[in-house]
């Protein structure tokens, strides 16, 4: 029984094309530049935290991304007792498409946060009601070409109840993307 099988398999492994076409193996994205000025806000309106993107510079060695957060809210957020506890950095999608990244956290299917191993300056033990934290976040090694890159916030821990429509943790990925 077990050769009738394995003969089987080897014969219908035998069918169809006789050179499979080779998968390209993935290339690293070229170095580039880019101004973002991206803009979002979580929730949309009232008390809420304030993302923004500026600026991507992608190199063959690394990438680097100036991005800040404002805190428009009564309550301060804890931003972790060190880098270590931090997700700030970039998530590489197929596609720009938003709808992606919704049905990914839905399955708890998100890819690897690209954590950057410098945030220059570092971030305060807390964002205060009013405060900003502007800062260039940065790692090192490739990014793939053709991904479509989006940038990591969090986690924001609220040190008190949250304004209406906020979760107590924020982890934001940008709504925004762009094409590598």
């Amino acid at each position: 029984m077990r050769r009738t099988v394995l003969l089987a398999v080897l014969v219908l492994a035998g069918c169809g094309e006789s050179d499979p076409e080779p998968i390209a193996p993935a290339r690293s994205a070229e170095p580039q530049q880019a101004t973002l000025g991206w803009r979002e806000s979580y929730p949309p309106a009232g008390e809420r935290l304030l993302f923004a993107v500026d600026e991507l510079d992608v190199r063959a060695d690394g990438w680097s991304v100036m991005v800040a957060v404002t805190n428009r809210t009564k309550v301060a957020f804890d931003l972790g007792d060190s880098d270590a506890e931090l997700d700030f950095g970039l998530m590489l999608f197929a596609t720009g498409d938003l709808s992606e990244v919704e049905d990914a956290a839905r399955r708890g299917a998100l890819p690897t946060v690209r954590r950057a191993t410098s945030l220059e300056p570092s971030p305060p033990d807390e964002l205060a009601p009013g405060a900003t934290w502007r800062t260039t976040l940065s790692a090192s090694g490739p990014l793939s070409d053709g991904s479509y890159l989006r940038v990591t916030f969090g986690p924001l821990t609220a040190k008190g109840d949250p304004p209406d429509e906020m979760e107590p943790v924020v982890f934001w990925i940008t709504d925004h993307a762009h094409k590598l």
